[in-house]
Protein backbone atom coordinates (compact mmCIF):
# COMPACT_ATOMS: atom_id res chain seq x y z
CA UNK A 1 0.00 0.00 0.00
CA UNK A 2 1.10 3.41 -0.88
CA UNK A 3 -0.05 6.47 1.28
CA UNK A 4 -0.08 10.36 -0.44
CA UNK A 5 -0.39 13.26 1.87
CA UNK A 6 -1.28 16.39 -0.22
CA UNK A 7 -0.63 19.67 1.11
CA UNK A 8 -2.54 22.42 -0.32
CA UNK A 9 -1.09 25.36 1.51
CA UNK A 10 1.73 27.05 0.11
CA UNK A 11 3.85 27.13 3.38
CA UNK A 12 7.57 26.20 3.33
CA UNK A 13 8.35 26.20 6.95
CA UNK A 14 8.37 23.64 9.15
CA UNK A 15 6.85 24.97 12.11
CA UNK A 16 4.00 25.94 10.02
CA UNK A 17 0.49 24.23 10.72
CA UNK A 18 0.28 22.44 7.20
CA UNK A 19 3.96 21.07 7.77
CA UNK A 20 3.49 20.15 11.19
CA UNK A 21 -0.01 18.37 9.96
CA UNK A 22 1.62 16.92 7.41
CA UNK A 23 4.50 15.36 9.02
CA UNK A 24 2.06 14.08 11.88
CA UNK A 25 0.13 12.01 9.53
CA UNK A 26 3.30 10.75 7.62
CA UNK A 27 4.44 9.69 10.49
CA UNK A 28 1.55 7.44 11.62
CA UNK A 29 2.01 5.46 8.01
CA UNK A 30 5.06 4.75 8.55
CA UNK A 31 4.90 3.58 11.89
CA UNK A 32 2.34 0.85 10.42
CA UNK A 33 4.91 0.21 7.89
CA UNK A 34 2.99 2.07 4.98
CA UNK A 35 5.19 4.07 2.51
CA UNK A 36 3.71 7.11 2.36
CA UNK A 37 4.86 10.53 0.02
CA UNK A 38 4.51 14.10 1.07
CA UNK A 39 2.92 16.72 -1.38
CA UNK A 40 3.66 20.05 -0.77
CA UNK A 41 2.18 22.54 -3.12
CA UNK A 42 5.14 24.88 -2.36
CA UNK A 43 7.43 21.87 -3.55
CA UNK A 44 5.99 22.52 -7.17
CA UNK A 45 5.98 24.77 -9.61
CA UNK A 46 3.02 24.07 -10.63
CA UNK A 47 1.61 26.82 -13.59
CA UNK A 48 -1.82 27.81 -14.14
CA UNK A 49 -4.58 25.47 -15.50
CA UNK A 50 -4.84 25.53 -19.11
CA UNK A 51 -6.58 22.80 -20.98
CA UNK A 52 -4.61 24.31 -23.93
CA UNK A 53 -1.10 23.35 -22.39
CA UNK A 54 -1.55 19.96 -21.71
CA UNK A 55 1.05 18.93 -25.12
CA UNK A 56 3.71 21.21 -22.86
CA UNK A 57 3.75 19.62 -19.28
CA UNK A 58 6.95 20.34 -17.27
CA UNK A 59 8.32 17.86 -15.02
CA UNK A 60 7.30 19.60 -12.06
CA UNK A 61 3.69 18.50 -13.18
CA UNK A 62 4.57 15.40 -14.41
CA UNK A 63 5.66 14.55 -11.02
CA UNK A 64 2.58 15.82 -8.93
CA UNK A 65 0.57 14.09 -11.19
CA UNK A 66 2.17 10.51 -10.68
CA UNK A 67 2.31 11.00 -7.24
CA UNK A 68 -1.38 10.74 -7.29
CA UNK A 69 -1.67 7.70 -9.78
CA UNK A 70 0.82 5.66 -7.20
CA UNK A 71 -1.28 6.13 -4.03
CA UNK A 72 -3.79 3.72 -2.80
CA UNK A 73 -4.96 6.09 -0.07
CA UNK A 74 -4.67 9.84 0.31
CA UNK A 75 -5.10 12.53 3.12
CA UNK A 76 -5.69 16.26 1.43
CA UNK A 77 -5.18 19.38 3.73
CA UNK A 78 -5.81 22.93 3.53
CA UNK A 79 -5.99 25.79 5.05
CA UNK A 80 -9.89 27.28 4.55
CA UNK A 81 -9.41 30.32 2.51
CA UNK A 82 -12.83 32.14 2.05
CA UNK A 83 -14.92 29.14 2.38
CA UNK A 84 -13.12 26.47 0.28
CA UNK A 85 -9.54 24.74 -0.42
CA UNK A 86 -6.53 27.15 -1.30
CA UNK A 87 -6.73 28.39 -5.07
CA UNK A 88 -3.38 26.65 -5.38
CA UNK A 89 -4.80 23.43 -4.50
CA UNK A 90 -7.78 23.71 -6.52
CA UNK A 91 -5.69 24.64 -9.72
CA UNK A 92 -3.02 21.89 -9.10
CA UNK A 93 -5.81 19.20 -8.88
CA UNK A 94 -7.11 20.41 -12.26
CA UNK A 95 -3.61 18.78 -13.58
CA UNK A 96 -5.15 15.83 -12.82
CA UNK A 97 -7.22 16.36 -16.31
CA UNK A 98 -4.01 14.25 -17.78
CA UNK A 99 -5.27 11.14 -15.87
CA UNK A 100 -8.25 11.47 -17.81
CA UNK A 101 -7.21 8.62 -20.40
CA UNK A 102 -5.44 5.97 -17.90
CA UNK A 103 -7.38 3.02 -16.96
CA UNK A 104 -8.88 3.48 -14.57
CA UNK A 105 -9.30 7.43 -15.58
CA UNK A 106 -8.36 10.03 -12.22
CA UNK A 107 -8.79 8.66 -9.15
CA UNK A 108 -11.06 5.77 -9.44
CA UNK A 109 -10.54 3.95 -6.55
CA UNK A 110 -8.70 5.75 -4.99
CA UNK A 111 -9.87 6.57 -0.98
CA UNK A 112 -9.39 10.00 0.55
CA UNK A 113 -9.39 11.30 3.87
CA UNK A 114 -9.58 15.31 4.46
CA UNK A 115 -8.59 17.52 7.41
CA UNK A 116 -8.94 21.70 7.17
CA UNK A 117 -8.32 23.81 9.71
CA UNK A 118 -9.80 27.80 10.15
CA UNK A 119 -10.02 30.74 12.61
CA UNK A 120 -13.67 29.43 12.87
CA UNK A 121 -15.35 27.23 13.02
CA UNK A 122 -16.29 26.45 9.09
CA UNK A 123 -13.65 24.27 8.33
CA UNK A 124 -15.97 21.59 7.05
CA UNK A 125 -16.67 23.74 4.34
CA UNK A 126 -13.11 23.33 2.83
CA UNK A 127 -13.70 19.67 3.61
CA UNK A 128 -16.98 19.67 1.97
CA UNK A 129 -14.77 21.41 -1.33
CA UNK A 130 -12.51 18.98 -1.33
CA UNK A 131 -14.59 16.13 -1.02
CA UNK A 132 -16.81 17.34 -4.24
CA UNK A 133 -13.63 17.45 -5.91
CA UNK A 134 -12.54 14.15 -5.46
CA UNK A 135 -15.69 12.30 -5.69
CA UNK A 136 -16.00 14.53 -9.49
CA UNK A 137 -12.66 12.25 -10.01
CA UNK A 138 -13.97 9.31 -9.05
CA UNK A 139 -12.38 8.72 -6.13
CA UNK A 140 -14.16 7.23 -2.70
CA UNK A 141 -14.13 9.63 0.07
CA UNK A 142 -13.09 8.34 3.73
CA UNK A 143 -16.83 9.38 5.89
CA UNK A 144 -14.48 10.58 8.07
CA UNK A 145 -12.83 13.74 8.40
CA UNK A 146 -11.02 16.15 11.09
CA UNK A 147 -12.38 19.89 10.56
CA UNK A 148 -10.04 21.89 12.55
CA UNK A 149 -10.47 25.52 14.68
CA UNK A 150 -7.10 26.98 15.24
CA UNK A 151 -7.87 28.22 18.58
CA UNK A 152 -7.59 24.87 20.35
CA UNK A 153 -5.38 23.17 17.66
CA UNK A 154 -2.23 23.71 19.65
CA UNK A 155 -1.49 23.01 23.40
CA UNK A 156 2.21 24.29 24.22
CA UNK A 157 2.88 24.84 20.92
CA UNK A 158 2.43 21.38 20.22
CA UNK A 159 -0.32 19.71 18.06
CA UNK A 160 -3.42 19.46 20.58
CA UNK A 161 -4.07 15.29 21.33
CA UNK A 162 -7.36 15.55 20.68
CA UNK A 163 -6.40 16.24 17.37
CA UNK A 164 -3.77 14.21 17.02
CA UNK A 165 -6.45 11.08 18.35
CA UNK A 166 -8.70 12.13 15.50
CA UNK A 167 -5.82 11.80 12.94
CA UNK A 168 -4.67 9.03 14.04
CA UNK A 169 -8.00 7.87 13.66
CA UNK A 170 -8.36 8.85 10.23
CA UNK A 171 -4.81 7.26 9.19
CA UNK A 172 -6.03 3.82 11.00
CA UNK A 173 -9.52 4.30 8.74
CA UNK A 174 -7.41 4.95 5.88
CA UNK A 175 -5.21 1.89 6.53
CA UNK A 176 -8.17 -0.53 7.25
CA UNK A 177 -9.97 0.55 4.31
CA UNK A 178 -7.02 -1.09 1.60
CA UNK A 179 -6.60 -4.34 3.72
CA UNK A 180 -9.43 -5.32 3.56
Amino acid sequence: MKALIFNGSQDTESFRTSRRIAEFYANQFIKANIEVKQVHLSDYNIPIFHAGLMENVTQDILNFVNAFRDADVMIWLSPLYHGSMTGAMKNAIDWLELTAQDKPAYLTGKIIGYTCWSAGNQAMQGIQTMDNVAKALRAWSLPYSIPISNSDLYVNNELADVYKKKMEMLTALLIESKIQ
